[in-house]
């Protein structure tokens, strides 16, 4: 089996500040545990204050897919909505 690399673009509840994203950045790497590995993490300006958070995974092919992780992110204390916005195989 091969593996697979995402990206997932996590939306906060709203305008968070400076050490509200950090917090929510940390929380995301202590939410993705092996076999999935968070590859990389940057947050994005959307609009008018309003940061998302991009984070980089790659997992097993055989795995099941980003989406048992998307729905771990999704119940992180203040995100809105989780959403892979791009897959392939490596």
């Amino acid at each position: 089996m091969g593996k697979v690399i995402a990206l997932i673009k996590i939306m906060p509840d709203g305008v968070k500040s400076d050490d509200e994203l950090r917090a929510l950045m940390q929380s995301v790497k202590n939410t993705v545990k092996p076999p999935v590995e968070l590859t990389r993490m940057d947050a994005k300006d959307i609009a008018f204050g309003l940061r998302a958070v991009t984070a980089t995974i790659i997992l097993e092919d055989g795995v099941g897919g980003p989406e048992p992780i998307c729905d771990a992110l999704a119940k992180i204390p203040g995100v809105e909505s989780v959403e892979v916005t791009d897959m392939g195989r490596i």
